[in-house]
């Protein structure tokens, strides 16, 4: 499947935040879905969910960014926190396969270590995502 296609019904970038573990009416959770042509934000506040919706013209920019993403080395730090908030960002990218995501960046916790590839075109996937997304934890 081309990556035009695959983007038609998967997202490009996904960047999940999420409050960590409380009472549920301050639960909170943010996720942002770069699509070829669109941006999705969903914000969810205890049980009560808005979405946002964006359009976007950068596939190709991204697309170029993802091939470079994809071979960008991947540091670790340990993270003992745990029930904290937390932050993902992934691509999907075809040479991973078909609904299999690429990590961009992970907060990690409760054994699990902090991750983020590193080079110019993960940031920039990350800055795009967060322009539309900010909360990172």
């Amino acid at each position: 499947m081309s990556l035009l296609a695959m983007a038609a019904v998967a997202p490009l970038i996904i960047k999940a935040s999420f409050s960590g573990y409380g009472p549920a009416e301050w639960s909170r959770s943010e996720k942002c879905e770069v699509f070829e042509n669109k941006i999705v934000v969903t914000r969810t506040y205890n049980r009560e969910v808005v979405s946002y919706e964006f359009p976007f013209n950068g596939s190709e920019a991204v697309q170029n960014l993802m091939a470079d993403a994809s071979v960008e080395k991947v540091d670790q730090e340990p993270n003992y926190l745990c029930d904290g908030p937390s932050t993902s960002v992934n691509i999907t990218y075809p040479t991973v396969g078909l609904g299999k995501e690429l990590l961009l960046y992970s907060t990690g916790g409760c054994g699990s270590p902090k991750k983020h590839r590193l080079g110019p075109a993960s940031q920039a996937l990350i800055d795009i995502a967060s322009t539309f997304c900010p909360t990172t934890h």
